[in-house]
C-alpha cells in the first residue's frame, strides 16, 4: 500500500508539536507515512486576524499564505494535514482547501470556522460537529503507553516543576510551602524525590524551593537554571507516584499517561482559562488525577489510580482513518 503523505504544520511550540506528533504517531501504528514538517511563523498579525474573519470566502490561498506566514505553499499533494496551536489554524484550513485534503487539528478553534476542519480533537467538548473528544490529549507514540513498574527498592516520587504562566502565578510563599509540603509527603510515604524544574521556573524560585527541601529527601534533582538535563521520562519511569505543577497541561498529560498516581498542585493565584480548567476537572472526575492547592499538599494520600490509562492512540487512529476512506459517490 502506498505511503500516506502527511503535512505536519508547526508553530515551533513544543506542546503543540507534541500533540501533532501524537496524531501522526497514532496513524503510523496502522499505515506507512511520509511526513513533512512545515514550519510556520506569523509575519502579519493583522492579516491573520483578517484571514480568520474572511476564511469562508478566501480562494486565493497562495496570496494569503504569503501575507500571513511569508511562505509559498509547499510543493506536492498531501493526503492529510495535521496541526496544533492557534497560529497554525489558518494555514491548516487554507492548505486543506487548496489541496482538497482532509485536515485535523488538536486544540480549541479560537473563533475559526469549524466547517474548515474535518476533525478537531479536544479533551473538552466544543459543541461543533467536527469535534471529537478524547480522554487525554495526543502525545508522541513513545509517551502514549503506561510505563512498566519500577524495580523493587526505595520508594520514589517524581516532582515536575513549571512556573508562571497559563493563569498561574507563583510567589515566594508558594515555593517555600511547596518545598515544605513535598518534604512532609516524602517523609510520610517513606520516599525520596526525583525533582526537575524547567525553563519557566527561574533561579529565584529554584532557590526558595531548594531551601525548603531537606537534602536527605532528594534522590536526584535537576535545577534547570544551573545545569539543565532532560530527565522527565527517566524520572517518571523510576517513580511510584508523581507530583506536577498544574501550569503545564503537557506535563500533566505526560504524567497521566505514565499510569502512576498523579497529584497536580496549584499556587494561591491560579486562574486557568475555561478550557484548561475544564480539562483538569475532567481528568479528576475520571479518576486520573488528584488536584490539590500547594497549601494542602502535605495532607495528600498517594493511592493507586482508580482508572487505567485509555488507549488514546487507537482512538485517534480509528477517527483519522475514517476520514481517509474514499467517500461514497
Amino acid at each position: 500500500m502506498k505511503p500516506l503523505t502527511v503535512w505536519l504544520l508547526s508553530d515551533g511550540a513544543p506542546g503543540h508539536l507534541s500533540q501533532s506528533h501524537g496524531i501522526v504517531d497514532a496513524l503510523a501504528t496502522r499505515r506507512t507515512l511520509q511526513t513533512t514538517t512545515v514550519a510556520l511563523k506569523i509575519r502579519s498579525p493583522f492579516w491573520k486576524r483578517l484571514g480568520r474573519l474572511l476564511l469562508p470566502r478566501i480562494r486565493d490561498t497562495e496570496t494569503w499564505l504569503r501575507r500571513i506566514y511569508g511562505i509559498a505553499p509547499p510543493p506536492g499533494q498531501p493526503d492529510l494535514i495535521v496541526s496544533s496551536g492557534a497560529n497554525t489554524l489558518l494555514a491548516n484550513a487554507l492548505l486543506a482547501r487548496r489541496h482538497s485534503a482532509p485536515n485535523v487539528y488538536s486544540g480549541t478553534l479560537k473563533g475559526y470556522d469549524p466547517a474548515a476542519f474535518d476533525r478537531v480533537f479536544t479533551v473538552v467538548p466544543l459543541d461543533v460537529t467536527c469535534n471529537h473528544v478524547l480522554p487525554l490529549p495526543p502525545v508522541p507514540g513513545e509517551l502514549a503507553r503506561p510505563l512498566p513498574l519500577p524495580p523493587e527498592g526505595e520508594k520514589r516520587i517524581a516532582v515536575l516543576v513549571g512556573g508562571d504562566g497559563a493563569g498561574y502565578a507563583f510567589k515566594e510563599a508558594d515555593w517555600r510551602a511547596f518545598g515544605a509540603g513535598l518534604a512532609t509527603l516524602a517523609r510520610r510515604e517513606g520516599a525520596r524525590l526525583l525533582l526537575t524544574t524547567s525553563r519557566r521556573t527561574g533561579a529565584a524560585a529554584e532557590a526558595w524551593l531548594r531551601d525548603s527541601l531537606p537534602a536527605e529527601r532528594i534522590a536526584d534533582a535537576v535545577w534547570w537554571s544551573q545545569a539543565p538535563r532532560k530527565v522527565m521520562r527517566d524520572f517518571l519511569g523510576a517513580a511510584q507516584a508523581i507530583v506536577v505543577t498544574e501550569d503545564s497541561l503537557s506535563m500533566v498529560a505526560e504524567s497521566l499517561y505514565s499510569g502512576r498516581p498523579v497529584v497536580s498542585v496549584s499556587p494561591a493565584v491560579a486562574q486557568p482559562n475555561a478550557n484548561d480548567g475544564a480539562a483538569l476537572q475532567a481528568y479528576a472526575e475520571r479518576g486520573l488525577l488528584v488536584r490539590q492547592p500547594i497549601a494542602g499538599l502535605a495532607d495528600v494520600t498517594l493511592r493507586a489510580r482508580s482508572t487505567s490509562v485509555p488507549d488514546v492512540q487507537a482512538e485517534i487512529a480509528d477517527v483519522v482513518l475514517a476520514l481517509l476512506e474514499p467517500k461514497a459517490p
